[in-house]
């Protein structure tokens, strides 16, 4: 495999994880807002939904630039693939994991566990993505 299909084969893996990502989390985030989440955390919906749509406006930004072979999109792929586990994690987790039921049950679970796996995923296989990306231009 030369350089070229190694780094396309990189870039798609990103590609791919950060469609996931938004396959989990956007459902996830929608029903956090339906749920009344924001307002129990004490968190005006204002703010937070501000934040949601700045994080996937950077995302969107991050698979465009990926589309253009520039290597800023691993860099917002390496903040947003550490954002979404962080923020899902230390929000959610606590209560999924005291044992009362969590919401819908499964399937909020599940997107909770596919946003900090994914997303993880993303985190690290976007460094590797820049890292090889950096050393081929050495």
């Amino acid at each position: 495999m030369n350089i070229n299909e190694k780094s396309s084969l990189m870039t798609r893996r990103v590609v791919i994880l950060s469609i996931l990502l938004i396959f989990f989390s956007l459902p996830h985030t929608l029903e956090d807002f339906a749920t009344g989440e924001p307002v129990r955390a004490g968190i005006p919906a204002p703010v937070l939904s501000l934040v949601v749509a700045t994080i996937f406006s950077l995302q969107a930004l991050g698979l465009y630039w990926l589309g253009q072979a520039n290597r800023k999109g691993f860099l917002v792929h390496i903040l947003v693939g550490l954002f979404w586990p962080l923020a899902s994690g230390l929000a959610q987790l606590p209560t999924i994991l005291s044992g009362v039921p969590y919401r819908e049950g499964f399937i909020s679970v599940f997107y909770v566990g596919g946003i900090i796996v994914v997303g993880l995923l993303l985190f690290f296989f976007s460094i590797n993505a820049l890292r090889s990306d950096i050393n081929t231009q050495l």
